[in-house]
């Protein structure tokens, strides 16, 4: 086994523990997905998955496609149990993201492909971070740590390392932690505890 397929698997288990304590905790009913977030995150990294398959990033790319799979399977569940205070900002993001996609078959080029995945992920944080704001205890920071541990192990996945097929896990990686300190200050703030759960009673 070569460094890039142990890292490409350390990212993966990395994902199943992340993943895993985030079911558990929706299964708990501690936390509120918001499913146009989910949506958006399994659809967009579908789209720098193959993106990624372009500039030969190798074993990453792999990775990148079960982290989508597996948003879009969490996606789904919120649409069911998670929360569902939609807005028209969140509305907008959706139709955002769904307006990128043929942008991006029209291009042909995974570097633009890239950037305008990149600028949406941006956005398409906004429904999360939203909902955090006023409900922080919805969403374990945690989880959020973990992806972006994902995201720097994915870094050492990547056969032929340029600036171009390292720019999207590193934005992935930077964003996590950030959302991941952000919930922790809004819980400071609100007097939230970092160690349980406070059931979502609206």
């Amino acid at each position: 086994m070569d460094q890039y397929t142990f890292f490409a698997i350390a990212a993966v288990t990395l994902s199943i523990a992340r993943y895993g304590t985030y079911f558990y905790t929706i299964y708990q009913g501690k936390t509120k997905p918001h499913a146009f977030s989910w949506l958006l995150w399994g659809t967009v990294t579908g789209i720098g998955t193959f993106a990624q398959f372009d500039l030969d990033a190798g074993p990453s790319a792999w990775a990148l496609a079960f982290v989508s799979v597996t948003c879009l399977l969490i996606a789904v569940l919120a649409f069911f149990i998670g929360d569902h205070d939609y807005t028209k900002s969140d509305c907008f993001a959706l139709i955002t993201c769904i307006f990128a996609i043929p942008i991006w078959q029209i291009t042909q080029n995974p570097l633009t492909a890239l950037f305008i995945v990149m600028s949406i992920d941006a956005l398409m944080y906004w429904p999360t971070i939203r909902k955090s704001f006023n409900k922080p205890q919805t969403e374990p920071p945690i989880s959020y740590g973990f992806a972006g541990m994902r995201y720097f192990l994915m870094l050492f996945a990547i056969q032929n390392p340029t600036w171009e097929n390292l720019m999207y896990p590193f934005f992935l990686m930077i964003a996590d932690w950030g959302v991941a300190v952000y919930i922790v200050i809004r819980r400071f703030q609100l007097d939230y505890p970092l160690h349980e759960y406070a059931k979502e009673k609206r």
